[in-house]
């Protein structure tokens, strides 16, 4: 059974799991290994066993393991979900050659969220979930009207001096309904269940620290 996406809004300000468990970045026209094989900061990847959101989290040593994924295919998108210390945020847009390539980055130490879009080895468009739509990347109005649509920004041409502070939408609702539109435009449902409480194959991500720490 698969979810829209909205949860994922909802589970970055949850208190379980945390949102450092919960960086998901989807591929089309890759398998999870694949996927798995482009984020890694080294080679091989192997596949683990099937481990649980907690139990990706305590292998992360930080001394030998830094990010830990555990992988899936949702319909025709393969996905990995990372603990710890994941650099979604900067994933080389190269990874999409032949492939298209979704973000979903909680940022939590370092905010704001962020969601991102790459494809043909550039930056399709990158905006932050929440906090108005001020786009970036190669078609930054992509998603603007599947966003009017759903609520999760004014009209272009909206006046915002007609939009009375009581109306305003509280942070976290906006961005459930930007990843909504996000996963009804590109066809992305994931499983919340499968990724929250369930368990699905491991992968090493990173066994040196991000350039971020």
């Amino acid at each position: 059974m698969t979810d829209n996406l909205a949860w994922v809004a909802d589970a970055w300000h949850g208190v379980s799991p945390s949102a450092t468990d919960l960086y998901i970045t989807c591929a089309r026209g890759l398998s999870p290994q694949q996927l798995a094989e482009r984020m890694a900061d080294h080679e091989p990847v192997e596949v683990g066993p099937a481990l649980t959101i907690q139990e990706a989290h305590r292998m992360v040593d930080l001394a030998q393991i830094y990010c830990v994924g555990r992988i899936g295919q949702s319909g025709d998108w393969s996905f990995i979900v990372e603990c710890v210390g994941s650099e979604g945020w900067s994933l080389d847009p190269a990874v999409s050659l032949g492939a298209e390539i979704l973000i979903l980055d909680p940022r939590p130490d370092d905010p704001p969220s962020f969601f991102r879009y790459l494809a043909d080895g550039e930056v399709q468009l990158h905006f932050e979930p929440g906090f108005g739509y001020e786009p970036a990347g190669a078609q930054p109005d992509l998603l603007r009207p599947a966003l009017e649509a759903a609520g999760a920004i004014p009209p272009e041409d909206f006046i915002d001096a007609l939009l009375g502070r009581d109306e305003e939408l509280p942070s976290v609702e906006e961005k459930r309904r930007a990843l909504k539109a996000v996963g009804e435009h590109f066809g992305l449902s994931l499983p919340r269940q499968a990724i929250t409480n369930g368990q699905l194959p491991m992968v090493v991500t990173r066994t040196s620290p991000p350039s971020s720490w």
